[in-house]
């Protein structure tokens, strides 16, 4: 349920404010990642499957969603449906600027997710050379949980973390198991343990510099929003501006730069590079066409659109 805000001034603490409210579609973080990766692989005869964890309630959200998740290319063997409990549901604000947040069900079927259901894929990472990504919006100990599990069957693993998580993810040192850590730049401010108030180049150095201090190899992608994107690998700092495209809606666009990224990682492109073929390029560029959509997944994104857009923007990477 997405509303667009009267006013593009911060909402405050204890304001009532006044929206209209928009016949948009939001998704969750997992849900846009894997939509993108789904469709794109698929097309690409890349012979990939996708195995979403997570969980489901019982509820006629559940129905579409899962209709949804099938039509897109998932295997949904390891998505659980938990009676009496509500889907994960988000009422989200929108600005005027395009920019916004939302507040998140948190008794949903997504926080019951358990670190049990992620064992119960171990036979798969074993049987199988797996990339894995663990974001929110499950609990922390479950994420943790699949990062171990993708650590010790040698996949690649990526993971993001919201900005309250960082300080358990820094006292616990899960970046040691991480390959690739995707954040935003309040999440990049968080784990530098600055303010985000420095310059953006100021922020990503001290990400940089507090990940790398934990995991010398780990690979960083730090979105700023429409200060662009910087990659980070083997000492190796990129920075890559965004695409001037017409916005309708900001909302998942680092997700979908994500999953840009996992496609490219299972494409074999490498991270970053002088090489028009990269990993954050394809990630920007999926980033880029999400955003020109109303709703969070961009559902006119295929190998055949996404080519045709590229190449109005210069670029050569499908």
């Amino acid at each position: 349920m997405v509303y667009l805000l009267d006013g593009n001034h911060d909402l405050g603490r204890n304001e009532s404010r006044m929206g209209h409210l928009l016949p948009i579609k939001d998704f969750c973080k997992l849900h846009i990642v894997f939509h993108y990766a789904a469709v794109l692989l698929h097309d690409l005869k890349t012979n990939t499957c996708i195995y979403p964890i997570g969980a489901v309630g019982d509820d006629s959200s559940a129905v579409k969603l899962m209709e949804m998740i099938r039509k897109a290319g998932m295997n949904t063997n390891h998505v659980k449906t938990i009676p009496q409990t509500p889907t994960l549901h988000s009422v989200c604000f929108q600005y005027p600027d395009h920019s916004g947040g939302n507040i998140t069900e948190s008794q949903s079927a997504s926080s019951r997710v358990s670190p049990e259901m992620v064992l119960e894929t171990e036979n798969i990472l074993r049987e199988k050379k797996s990339v894995v990504v663990s974001v929110p919006e499950v609990p922390l100990a479950t994420r943790i949980e699949m990062i171990d599990l993708g650590h010790k069957n040698k996949a690649f693993v990526i993971s993001s973390f919201l900005t309250e998580e960082m300080e358990t993810v820094i006292g616990q040192k899960v970046l040691e198991k991480i390959d690739l850590l995707a954040v935003n730049r309040d999440e990049a401010a968080a784990l530098g343990r600055v303010s985000t108030a420095p310059p953006v180049r100021e922020i990503v150095q001290n990400c940089i510099d507090a990940a790398t201090r934990i995991n010398p190899q780990i690979q960083l992608c730090i979105t700023c929003g429409d200060q662009g994107i910087f990659g980070y690998s083997q000492g190796e700092t990129e920075y890559i501006p965004v695409l001037k495209v017409p916005v309708r809606n900001t909302a998942g666009a680092g997700d979908a730069v994500l999953s840009g990224i996992v496609v490219g990682k299972i494409l074999g492109l490498p991270f970053t590079g002088d090489d028009k073929k990269t990993c954050l390029r394809l990630g920007r560029l999926i980033g880029a066409m999400s955003v020109t959509s109303e709703d969070t997944i961009n559902f006119n994104i295929n190998l055949k659109n996404l080519k045709r857009f590229q190449l109005n923007y210069g670029e050569d990477i499908l």
